[in-house]
């Protein structure tokens, strides 16, 4: 017993320096669709993104991209930090809740924001494209509702 607890204080202090080095954010999404959103961090220059979607708020969907910084600003020295990202993924889920038929396709991502220096909130206006297809269902073919999904990003850093 006390072999297993040490593991996992081993374990927990592990991922308690690496939550430290790279960081993690949740937050929330709206627009084309209302997404749960977590990143992790993998460099300065990298992250992943993982969101939960309901896509034209009439199905559910689960988004991988991988992320790369290509800009970042200090417009406004005293408040925060601009950025500018762009990252490409997948998408899978159930579209249209009627007549339920299945969703892949191709994710993008290009995210213009801010990250605050005294709190640990950014706020992002992206474009989140999903180049794909409906298989099944009465709404079959290609994914058009994914095309036109803009939005705005509240996220929480930690």
């Amino acid at each position: 017993m006390k072999k297993i607890l040490l593991v996992v204080a081993l374990c927990m202090a592990t991922m308690a320096v690496q939550a430290q080095k790279y960081g993690h954010a949740l937050g929330l999404r709206f627009g084309g669709s209302v997404e749960a959103i977590y990143q992790h961090e993998l460099s300065q220059s990298n992250f992943l993104q993982f969101t939960v979607a309901v896509p034209n708020y009439n199905g559910i969907s689960a988004t991988g991209i991988y992320n790369w910084r290509c800009c970042q600003w200090d417009w406004t020295p005293q408040t925060c930090d601009w950025y500018l990202n762009a990252g490409v993924g997948a998408a899978v889920g159930l579209y249209n809740f009627g007549d339920m038929g299945v969703l892949a396709g191709v994710a993008g991502s290009c995210a213009f924001g801010c990250q605050f220096k005294n709190a640990p909130i950014s706020l992002e206006v992206d474009y989140r494209p999903v180049v794909g297809v409906v298989a099944g269902g009465e709404a079959k073919g290609f994914f058009g509702p994914g095309m036109w999904n803009f939005g705005l990003s509240v996220k929480y850093h930690f």
